[in-house]
């Protein structure tokens, strides 16, 4: 099940917050990214210091650290193993 979220960028990096529980994004990740009404599939990526997101493996921007992203995740329930 996907859940809908935030990205925002604090002193650590890239964190996607769902409600109050926040978590860490890593290089290569695999998101969906809110752009007007639609959420698009995206990628995570990190070159130097700027981080970016690669949608539909043709198009590419920089992500800028005092904006607000929406996301979806693929939320995993750990203590059951299963997709919820």
């Amino acid at each position: 099940m996907m859940r809908q979220g935030i990205m925002i960028f604090d002193l650590q990096g890239w964190k996607i917050w769902i409600g109050q529980q926040d978590y860490e994004t890593f290089e290569g990740m695999a998101f969906e990214l809110r752009i007007q009404k639609h959420y698009f599939k995206a990628y995570l990526g990190k070159e130097d210091q700027e981080w970016y997101v690669i949608l539909d493996e043709d198009v590419a921007f920089n992500l800028r650290v005092f904006e607000v992203y929406k996301v979806r995740i693929e939320y995993i329930d750990i203590t059951s193993g299963n997709a919820s």
